[in-house]
């Protein structure tokens, strides 16, 4: 057969074409080396690609010393709108020492229930602004975990997330498809950024912020963002601290910083850090962590559900330099009042009660709670199922 083929030009050049074309078919859907490097994708790419329709996240490498902090941090590759949704991080199991949500509006809210089986966060951004930041080197989550001063020096761990527990929605509701490019947490180096302070509000110029973390040194350089610094600017202090007077007013929480010696770059997001005052004795209320927007209520009305295994908390945060009284009154489907209490926020603090932690037995009748402050503060409803361990964040009603 083949001496025949070699007789007729035309079947030899179609056999030919034929051999290549299933050739390079083959090589295409096995992902073959396409670079210099060896690795799959490489080189040129497609402009006639098609884009990821999905979320693409990305967690951050870490190399943190024993005794800093270790700061987790997700980003989006490309901004895009989220709704609401729930996720799990896969990271070292230890205590936890602040989360926070960021979106350019600050209204997402969340609750992460935190407990021995890990952190699980669900959130909901009204106006689906989550996501929506053109900067992309800012996470849209944080999470900071202290590392032990006998950690082992050289022992990593994987950070991720967990997709099959995940779930961020458009805001129409419709499921995002998800991937994620893994991150590593290695113990070692020797600088590490644990807190900014003050970390709320508006500080003006002029003013003096302190640098707290590990490994500082007298030539350290300091960049803080939207601010530009000179080095009369920056203070060594020790080397767990070094001091900067602002050139220009800044606010606070959601603020970039990094800290750069001749080895090392620490880079560390600020957020608000409460005072917690007690704790709930509802053991899934005392596992929830309430991540507030920051919106700041004259008063507001949360919805009371109070049946089965299903309970209602509700979450105050006092972002002020003074200290708040609250009046909480329970009220029953046509507004009267049933009941009241007061309850003290002390500056710079916060707290998470079960509504019958402030009212016991409350009476059938009673559908909500309205809540008046001294002045304004930072509040959150938490609806719980102690039957699923699932919290999920209720926005308090403004009137």
């Amino acid at each position: 057969m083949f001496k025949k083929i070699m007789h007729k030009p035309v079947l030899w050049n179609r056999l030919v074409a034929f051999v290549l074309l299933s050739s390079y078919a083959c090589f295409a859907i096995s992902g073959g080396d396409s670079g210099p490097s060896g690795k799959g994708g490489g080189g040129t790419k497609d402009p006639a690609a098609t884009p990821f329709a999905g979320l693409s996240f990305k967690v951050e490498n870490s190399v943190t010393p024993p005794g800093g902090l270790f700061q987790y941090q997700l980003m989006l590759t490309e901004p895009k709108p989220i709704g609401h949704g729930s996720t799990r991080p896969t990271v070292p199991a230890g205590p936890v020492r602040g989360i926070a949500l960021n979106d350019p509006i600050g209204q997402t809210v969340g609750v992460a229930v935190v407990n021995d089986s890990g952190i699980q966060i669900n959130f909901d951004s009204p106006n689906a602004a989550f996501g929506t930041s053109p900067d992309l080197d800012f996470p849209i989550l944080t999470i900071a975990f202290p590392i032990a001063q006998n950690a082992v020096t050289g022992k990593q761990f994987p950070i991720s997330i967990d997709l099959p527990e995940s779930l961020f929605t458009d805001p129409s509701g419709q499921p995002y498809a998800q991937k994620v490019e893994g991150g590593k947490l290695t113990i070692g180096g020797t600088l590490a950024i644990s807190d900014v302070v003050p970390n709320v509000g508006v500080q003006p110029a002029g003013a003096r912020i302190s640098i707290i973390g590990v490994g500082f040194t007298p030539d350290a350089r300091v960049n803080i963002e939207n601010a530009d610094l000179s080095p009369h600017d920056v203070h060594f202090v020790s080397p767990t601290q070094m001091d900067v007077v602002l050139p220009v007013s800044l606010q606070m929480d959601a603020l970039r910083v990094r800290v750069t010696n001749q080895t090392e770059r620490s880079i560390y997001f600020s957020y608000f850090r409460p005072q917690v005052v007690g704790a709930s004795t509802h053991t899934l209320v005392a596992e929830s962590y309430a991540l507030f927007s920051h919106q700041l209520f004259n008063n507001g009305t949360l919805a009371w559900t109070h049946a089965g295994q299903q309970f209602t908390a509700l979450a105050l945060q006092n972002p002020t330099s003074d200290a708040v009284n609250v009046t909480i009154e329970m009220q029953s489907a046509t507004g009267e009042t049933l009941g009241s209490m007061s309850l003290p926020v002390p500056a710079l603090s916060k707290l998470t009660r079960d509504l019958t932690e402030l009212f016991a037995n409350p009476p059938a009748g009673a559908v909500a709670v309205h809540i008046t402050p001294s002045q304004p503060i930072q509040m959150l409803g938490l609806l719980g199922d102690d039957a699923t361990s699932k919290v999920l964040p209720v926005i308090v009603s403004a009137q």
